[in-house]
């Protein structure tokens, strides 16, 4: 199984967040299906759509990119945490 990296942008009037969710999944149309339940969305292909924007509690987010990533240990911490790099 693989992990995705899903980055999206959430709008609070004039706050803007970055934000991001890491999935576990086989292929990416599969890790956009898991995010879309995440949000109560029934059809991912939406976040294809240039100007798909959904409501996340009082924030409008809108889809950023899909990048597969790999789970790695920290090396500032001798390896007591996990970080994810793109491949």
């Amino acid at each position: 199984m693989k992990k995705f990296e899903i980055q999206y942008v959430s709008r609070y009037y004039d706050e803007k967040n970055y934000c991001s969710e890491i999935i576990s999944a086989n292929s990416e149309d599969e890790a956009l299906i898991s995010f879309a339940n995440i949000f109560e969305i029934e059809n991912f292909k939406l976040f294809l759509q240039p100007f798909f924007i959904w409501e996340n509690g009082e924030w409008l987010s809108s889809f950023k990119c899909i990048n597969e990533v790999k789970e790695i240990s920290c090396p500032q911490c001798n390896g007591a945490g996990k970080i994810n790099i793109n491949i």
